[in-house]
């Protein structure tokens, strides 16, 4: 719970916010409503809290000193943060429901995304929903800070302290540049077929079961991947391989994007990727993400929970 002093300080950080944007006293005081003495003492008080000097004070004004300026960023987004608790709260006031906040893996912008968001606007056409896209990791450190309510990612199984809803199988194809060698011949390609071939990746750590299947899938062709090139993105991915300095295996979700130059072609034996799964955090649940889950299941066919096919029953 936050303390008095903190919620002190953040006044002041306000007061000093207002000074460095208008950089006038009178200008800052007239906009926060209040006479300039208090706000000249709100100023001094935390340049003493704080223990250095904020504001270079001139005859036409003041201008905030580097100390200053190194300290605004951050105190525009606790400005803004502080907006979007406004605009919450005055949307709870009037009866609507908390907006819901998801992250999206890329290669899920396209197949899960659009009927999940469908559902979730139709069950619930009052609230908002933000979507961020973000990789496996980074979307479950956001499930676990709480920034947002669920995410579609690349799991499989239980992730403790995480809640998974696998919503299907996903093929692994292989993505190839425009002209290349194995598409001479209509079809399949053999997954053998490129133990020779420069594969461009992403990162282990974006995606660890991910990764770690694709691997699986080239030591069971009989080979080791060569010359693995990782890149940030999906995206960086697919454009590596238009640009013809690599092959890569991918979800069958990323055929989705339709980049230039890249042709998708499935693999001989229809070896399995990772799938996309519904992922929220056990420890945060609430009716939002009671409500993603059952949304999910509806738009995907899956079974429903049994406590829910219990009270159906």
């Amino acid at each position: 719970m936050a303390s008095e002093g903190e919620f002190r300080i953040l006044r002041r950080l306000a007061h000093f916010l207002a000074v460095a944007e208008e950089r006038h006293f009178g200008r800052a005081a007239a906009r926060m409503g209040l006479s300039q003495p208090p706000v000249t003492a709100q100023i001094q008080a935390l340049e003493q809290e704080l223990g250095v000097k904020l504001l270079e004070r001139t005859r036409k004004g003041a201008h905030p000193t580097r100390e200053g300026e190194a300290l605004l960023p951050m105190l525009r987004r606790l400005a803004e943060d502080a907006r979007r608790v406004e605009d919450l709260a005055r949307e709870l006031r009037t009866g609507r429901h908390a907006p819901m906040a998801m992250a999206c893996v890329t290669s899920a912008l396209f197949g899960h995304l659009p009927p999940l968001a469908r559902a979730l606007r139709n069950a619930r056409p009052e609230a908002s929903l933000s979507v961020t896209e973000m990789d496996t990791t980074d979307a479950l450190e956001a499930l676990r800070r709480g920034e947002v309510d669920f995410a579609l990612v690349r799991l499989e199984r239980e992730h403790a302290p995480f809640a998974v809803l696998p919503l299907g199988a996903d093929d692994l194809l292989v993505a190839l540049p425009e002209g290349h060698a194995l598409l001479k011949r209509p079809g399949p390609v053999p997954l053998a077929a490129l133990a020779e071939e420069p594969l461009v990746a992403l990162p282990r750590r974006i995606s660890p079961a991910y990764f770690d299947r694709q691997v699986e899938a080239c030591r069971a062709a009989g080979f080791e991947p060569r010359a693995m090139r990782e890149v940030g993105s999906a995206m960086a991915q697919l454009a590596f391989v238009a640009s013809g300095l690599g092959v890569a295996l991918v979800s069958a979700g990323i055929a989705g994007l339709r980049p230039p130059g890249v042709v998708f072609r499935r693999l001989i034996g229809g070896p399995t990727s990772v799938g996309v799964a519904l992922a929220w955090n056990r420890e945060r649940e609430s009716e939002t993400t009671r409500l993603a889950e059952a949304v999910a299941r509806a738009a995907f066919h899956l079974a429903p929970r049994d406590d829910e096919a219990d009270d159906a029953g």
